[in-house]
């Protein structure tokens, strides 16, 4: 797979994923700086890239964070991810989802409507 084919995928399923934990309304990509290589300043290694990409969703009339993340677990669960929800902290919704490489988190808070999608893309030599 090609690093536009991993960030293409990745892209897709954050967005797919968070028209199902809010319905309704459509994900916005906050975040999609396309390919860097992770270790490039730490030590120097190259050419593996990978891709960052975060999505956020929310509606300012729906302030549910656990039902959200409940509903995201579920969407990446039945896409094929392996997820995992992590206990509430501080009022931090939180899940961890995995598959082939990619790793995905989505974080919602207590008080806060809006939702948010990150993921990577597996490490990529073109």
């Amino acid at each position: 797979m090609t690093l536009t084919q991993a960030r293409d995928f990745l892209r897709a399923e954050l967005l797919a994923v968070a028209a199902v934990a809010v319905p309704g309304l459509d994900g916005v990509v906050a975040h999609d700086p396309g390919p860097v290589n992770p270790r490039a300043m730490s030590d120097g290694r190259g050419p593996a890239t990978i891709c960052s990409i975060t999505v956020e969703t929310g509606d300012p009339a729906v302030v549910d964070p656990a039902g959200q993340v409940a509903a995201a677990a579920a969407a990446l669960t039945s896409r094929g991810w392996e997820t995992e929800i992590a206990p509430v902290e501080g009022g931090h919704h939180s899940l961890a989802a995995r598959r082939d490489g990619y790793e995905v988190a989505v974080h919602g808070w207590d008080g806060d409507w809006r939702l948010t999608l990150a993921g990577e893309t597996p490490e990529i030599t073109d």
